[in-house]
């Protein structure tokens, strides 16, 4: 449906041009007149919305639907902007002239809301809140950091993160005087609060991610402050393995716990910084790539050094033969410790107690440092052969 006249010409002509202090027309303006303009004003409001429920209806398309009611939506939050800004200058101080703007503030705001309440679904986002809207929010997303700032209870693990968050959010909140926010931004920063305010005194659930640290996976907190902190956290975890292979086998299981955090699909903290899960994928993949590095480097400097040093001397009489390869014994074997059917004080004691006492159909003497580095580099084929195997093994168990 086309309109050849601006729906909003009216309010639009008396907002931008007859009460704006820059047009020298507001002290024109008696205490009679300033009564029927206000008359009118409430009556031009009833209006529109009587226009704008009429036009919605007369639209069939679902894409005109929503392109003519986040047009509505976008107008009214613009000219509520200028009548705040209108407001500031000392004309308004003037009782019949601040009751012409308080007016038309309020009427502006039922407007807004008349159209959020009604067609919410139709509403982008992404369009930036009113003014009053935006010190609204403020106000209340600064009561709930005050209230996080003066919680005591809170433990060191579950304190970091929130300092970060606080700091952010401080920092948002403060050149907000600037940039204005979207609906998207405020609704993100209530959502995560709210969650940190239930959640964050729970129990850890693992040595790694805090309550706290999921709640902020889950919402994409993606600050660079935050994806630093976590990255030095695993660090300072990996400190504590001795071996390479053991930092190794602890990155990975850190690595797999962390893909296993939901993660809300379309929340971020920040549009302008990527994904938290790209950048702590991507860090994650270069460290494991390193310590393989390193592992392999050892392996091969102890080859050229002492080519046999690993391989125990075992009387063959007391070797078993094993129809797999070297792969594949390193494979099952890993699996074993890491879901503790076996269990020893490492993973090396593991295979330097077994590997020794087999041979394969192709090696009579494996290294059991050479099959254990086999492990951290598993093939699809040999997977697939292992998992045969143990398929086997279980049908042969049934049969008893």
């Amino acid at each position: 449906m086309i309109h050849t006249k601006y729906p909003l010409e009216w309010f639009d002509c008396l907002i931008v041009q007859e009460l704006n202090p820059k047009r020298g027309v507001l002290q024109s303006i008696s205490i009679a007149e300033s009564e029927e303009l206000v008359t009118h004003i409430k009556k031009e409001s009833r209006r529109i919305q009587i226009q704008i429920k009429e036009e919605v209806f007369s639209i069939r398309k679902k894409r005109q639907f929503r392109l003519l009611v986040r047009k509505y939506h976008s107008s009214f939050i613009y000219l509520l902007d200028c009548t705040i800004e209108n407001q500031q200058h000392e004309y308004f101080n003037e009782p019949h002239l601040r009751h012409i703007g308080v007016t038309i503030t309020s009427v502006l705001e039922d407007l807004i809301s008349f159209v959020e309440n009604r067609f919410y679904k139709y509403l982008s986002l992404d369009v930036r809140v009113p003014i009053t809207y935006q010190i609204v929010s403020k106000r209340e997303i600064l009561s709930k950091l005050d209230g996080f700032k003066s919680n005591t209870v809170m433990s060191s693990i579950i304190e970091n993160p929130l300092q970060i968050v606080m700091a952010k959010l401080y920092q948002k909140l403060a050149s907000e005087h600037r940039n204005k926010s979207t609906y998207r931004e405020i609704v993100y920063r209530k959502e995560l609060l709210n969650a940190l305010a239930i959640d964050t005194l729970e129990v850890v659930k693992s040595s790694t991610y805090s309550a706290a640290d999921e709640i902020l996976i889950c919402f994409n907190f993606n600050c660079q402050e935050y994806s630093a902190y976590l990255k030095n956290r695993i660090l300072l975890q990996l400190d504590h393995y001795d071996t390479v292979g053991d930092r190794l086998a602890a990155i990975l299981l850190i690595y797999k716990e962390f893909g296993q955090l939901y993660c809300k699909p379309k929340r971020m903290f920040d549009p302008q910084e990527p994904h938290l899960k790209e950048v702590l994928f991507t860090w994650f993949q270069h460290e494991i790539r390193y310590l393989e590095q390193q592992i392999k480097t050892k392996e091969e400097a102890v080859v050229v050094a002492t080519p046999q040093s690993d391989t125990i001397a075992i009387d063959s009489n007391l070797k078993m033969e094993c129809d797999l390869s070297c792969d594949q014994i390193a494979l099952i074997l890993r699996a074993a410790d890491e879901s503790r059917v076996i269990k020893a004080r490492s993973m090396s004691q593991v295979f330097k107690s077994i590997v020794p006492y087999l041979s394969t159909p192709f090696k009579k003497e494996l290294s059991y440092q050479s099959v254990r580095s086999k492990s951290y580099n598993a093939e699809d084929r040999d997977k697939a052969v292992a998992i045969k195997t143990l398929e086997k093994m279980i049908t042969k168990i049934n049969s008893y």
